[in-house]
């Protein structure tokens, strides 16, 4: 398996990540988002499995609904389930969001026995729509990690019928979106929670459903129906919570002495559906706890699912004794943290920190439930596999433990609580590409890399987002529309020469790609036709198309009546800005492409042109006062105002705007006079002079006396 992350990390395969209780399936997705290049997100089906995967759920991450799915456009039901036009009104994200899922390269599911194929469904739906892209998934590639014969999705009476009238089966594979994938199955074969071969045999057996009469008898040996755990420590595997919950608080309550009780500190946004351990810890000294997290300092003395006394409590520290050790620990809290993606200024993917759960990383261990066993590692199990277990309940609850001789049963096995899905044995046969991994590596590794180049290089989404701006340009009630239609007609064209260069490239560098394959063509040849593309689309990008979106776009920033367009017209020069932004960071293999000696620095940021300033243009560019007035939506002594900044430093003449003969009177009226009210002027002309006017002559004549001339002097 030494391959395994080169194959998810150079390919775009859809691969389903499984394998038996105990083989490193935890394991191997934390040394992957440590490594790899991809941009990722770490997702799971339920608020616990996110947390312990240090990623999000499904459902806050897409915002989906809680309804079930079902993939069509018909009429349904909808007390029972929701259709894709029901869907599709919650696809509206904040921009933030849309941003963070157009860069992803990769999402990791984990868990994914528990994940149904409607979810998945909407996932997809949502990515499509978001990226702007009709692949599955919207051209992200997935990885989904879990062992199906585990934890199953959890589906309720009252909708599995409507389910099941769309889909073969409730697992994720059967999802409609995995149909046209090249799907393929790698499974983790070395397990490391038992050594003992019999005992792992057996366990393959009850795994597959193909247990044999030696196995049964094997295990029922084990059976005890008095047993009742001395001074080891044993942990009771229960099907539900109430069973947990009453014998952990009868052990409890048995103890003699006083209760310590420990409160969580919840700091932020942490839903308590998701709180990783009782909110309020309740302990007695002599308690039999278990770990529910590995020890994170250098010491490593416990894990995840490990046993332990409690052997000394105060109010705020709690000593314990790790089972199969004598020495008292003193324990320190731990913290477990809510989280969200983002991205930086540099468009990588950052996890924020949204709350914190801060406690003491243990709880009462008497007892247990199956699911919340999931990836636990135990010494010493009591197990009733006779009562309301579960599909797959009996191998997740004897895989548990390291050895046979740590289980104890309260009842016996029967074939009858022995049952496997065939749907689950039939998935994996049909795509189990264990002895494929060098081949495939070998055949799409190369192809890979270079559909990324041409995913990140294609420009021609640009079309439709011109449009869309160009409709919002109509529609707008206050926009100097023939600046903006000056530059549409100007783009429209250039986007589509753009756009068949693109196609181009695309045919040109898939041929070279394929004669390379076939040792007719070099490496080299490939990279540098890649280089050439790279620095062509983004020269004429940052030059014709983002510069000039953006010059436009500074003179409609803040105006009144304008803030949907500006909105539309913002989000349409954001996305090119990050277009630029993945130009830079493109490399083929290890090696970059984007030529240094091209490098400025892409900012969609643009300060805004002052609104007198734009009054002014719009004059300089032989628009009349009522013509400014109805595109900016002002009134004409705002536009008057806005032109007297400009008479009063002498780049307006007066006499533009006024009569000449007016600005005689004036200048012949206060000629000895000076510098007066509005109100004063106004008494001192005739009648027609308006206030409107005389907010221009007062500028004209501050522009006189800062020229050291008195106004009957002229200009």
């Amino acid at each position: 398996m030494n391959n395994l992350f080169d194959l998810i990390e150079h390919t775009h395969r859809t691969i389903f990540l499984t394998g038996k209780a105990g083989t490193g399936k935890t394991t191997f997705l934390n040394e992957f988002v440590k490594k790899t290049r991809k941009k990722h997100i770490v997702v799971a089906p339920t608020g616990i499995a996110a947390i312990n995967a240090g990623g999000v759920t499904i459902h806050s991450m897409f915002g989906l609904p809680l309804r079930t799915f079902v993939p069509t456009f018909d009429e349904i039901d909808r007390d029972y389930a929701m259709n894709i036009p029901d869907l599709l009104p919650h696809f509206k994200y904040r921009r933030d969001k849309l941003k963070l899922l157009r860069e992803v390269e990769i999402i990791i599911i984990d868990e994914v026995s528990m994940l149904r194929a409607d979810v998945l469904d909407m996932m997809d739906l949502s990515l499509q729509h978001i990226r702007r892209n009709p692949a599955k998934f919207g051209g992200v590639q997935m990885l989904f990690i879990g062992d199906l014969y585990q934890l199953p999705p959890v589906v309720r009476q009252e909708n599995e019928s409507i389910l099941l009238q769309y889909y073969n089966s409730p697992f994720f594979f059967d999802a409609k979106s995995l149909q046209e994938v090249s799907l393929i199955t790698i499974e983790l074969k070395h397990v490391y929670r038992q050594k003992d071969k019999d005992f792992l045999e057996i366990l393959n057996h009850i795994r597959d459903a193909q247990v044999t009469a030696n196995d049964l008898q094997v295990l029922n040996k084990r059976v005890n129906t008095e047993f009742e755990p001395g001074e080891e420590a044993y942990v009771y595997l229960c099907s539900h919570n109430r069973m947990a919950d009453a014998i952990n608080r009868k052990k409890l309550d048995e103890l003699p002495g006083r209760s310590f009780f420990y409160n969580a500190e919840i700091k932020g946004d942490f839903k308590e559906s998701q709180y990783p351990n009782d909110e309020t810890l309740e302990l007695k000294v002599g308690a039999q706890i278990m770990f529910i997290r590995n020890d994170t300092t250098a010491d490593k003395k416990y894990f995840n699912g490990k046993l332990a006394e409690v052997t000394s409590l105060t109010h705020n520290e709690i000593g314990v004794v790790i089972d199969g050790t004598d020495k008292e620990i003193i324990l320190g809290k731990e913290t477990w943290e809510q989280k969200k993606y983002s991205l930086d200024k540099d468009r990588n993917i950052r996890e924020d920190v949204l709350g914190s759960f801060v406690q003491f990383p243990v709880k009462l261990a008497w007892a247990v439930t199956i699911h919340k066993s999931q990836g636990l590692t135990f010494d010493r199990l009591i197990i009733d596999a006779g009562r309301s277990f579960a599909s797959g309940q009996v191998y997740v609850a004897l895989s548990r433990c390291r050895t046979l001789e740590g289980i104890v049963l309260k009842s016996q096995i029967t074939r009858d609580v022995i049952f496997s899905d065939r749907r689950i044995s039939s998935f994996h046969e049909s795509t189990n590409a264990n002895e494929q991994i060098e081949r495939i590596l070998h055949d799409e590794k190369y192809d890979y890399s270079i559909r990324k180049i041409l995913r990140y290089v294609d420009m021609s989404w640009m079309k439709a987002s011109l449009e869309e701006w160009q409709i919002a340009v109509k529609e707008s009630r206050f926009l100097d529309k023939e600046k903006a239609t000056g530059l549409y007609q100007q783009l429209s064209p250039l986007i589509a020469d753009l756009a068949e260069v693109y196609n181009k490239f695309d045919k040109i560098i898939k041929a070279k790609t394929l004669q390379f394959v076939k040792q007719q063509n070099t490496w080299q040849d490939i990279q540098e036709k890649s280089k050439g593309a790279v620095s062509f689309f983004f020269k004429n990008v940052y030059e014709k198309i983002f510069s000039p979106l953006k010059e436009l776009y500074a003179t409609s920033k803040g105006e009144k009546g304008l803030k949907q367009y500006n909105e539309l017209f913002k989000a349409f020069i954001d996305d090119v800005e990050d277009y630029l932004k993945s130009l830079k960071t493109l490399h083929l293999l290890d090696v970059a492409l984007f030529d240094k000696n091209l490098d400025v620095e892409i900012s969609a940021k643009v300060d805004k042109i002052p609104t007198h300033v734009i009054s002014y243009q719009l004059y300089e560019a032989g628009k009349s006062i009522e013509e400014i007035m109805k595109t900016r939506n002002l009134s004409k002594g705002t536009i008057y105002t806005h032109l007297s900044k400009f008479v009063e430093t002498g780049i307006v003449d007066v006499r533009q705007i006024i009569p000449e003969e007016k600005v005689a009177v004036f200048e012949q009226t206060f000629s000895k006079k000076s510098m007066l009210t509005l109100s004063e002027y106004k008494n001192g002309l005739p009648d027609n002079f308006t206030f409107d006017e005389l907010k221009l002559l007062r500028a004209h004549c501050h522009y006189l006396f800062n020229r050291g001339k008195s106004p009957d002097s002229g200009n």
